[in-house]
Formats: structure tokens, C-alpha cells, sequence
């Protein structure tokens, strides 16, 4: 669902920004990158990250079903008391 986003990972050593894919944290437990500023070499791991991927997702699974579920339900009419002007 999320592979081919990206996420921005600071650097500990000068603070830039560096863009890198979900997939990478999905794929391996630990990621490593250089900085693109001051090529420092960096590793992270990626077990939290995980975590709350895993989160999100059962919370984007919950939102879907609510609305498949809302759409299955007929709509109510709007009444004259509805509107105000």
C-alpha cells in the first residue's frame, strides 16, 4: 500500500533531510544510507518503523470498511428543516 512512498529520515550529523522509500524499511531490518549533504554514513532500524506501518495500515483497513459499510446504508432524504438560511 505504501511501498513506493517516501519518508524523510534527518541526519544525525548536519540534520538533512534524505528521502527514502518505504519499501527498504519493509524489505530489511536494518536500512543504510548515505547523506546526501555531508556523506555520512547512517543505519536504521527498522523495527519500530514497522510497527507503526503495521498500525496505520489496520487503521486504513478500519476506515475502508466503515465506508464500504456507510455505503451499503440508504441515504435519508434531506427534510425542509434541514437547511438554513
Amino acid at each position: 500500500m505504501f511501498e513506493d512512498e517516501t519518508i524523510d529520515v534527518a541526519c544525525p550529523k548536519c540534520g538533512h533531510k534524505n528521502s527514502i522509500l518505504v519499501r527498504e524499511f519493509e524489505e530489511n531490518a536494518q536500512t543504510h544510507f548515505v547523506c546526501e549533504k555531508c556523506r555520512a554514513r547512517v543505519r536504521i532500524e527498522a523495527a519500530e518503523f514497522k510497527q507503526r506501518l503495521d498500525q496505520v495500515r489496520q487503521e486504513v483497513e478500519s476506515l475502508e470498511r466503515e465506508a464500504a459499510r456507510d455505503a451499503r446504508r440508504p441515504s435519508r432524504r434531506p427534510r425542509k428543516g434541514d437547511f438554513q438560511i
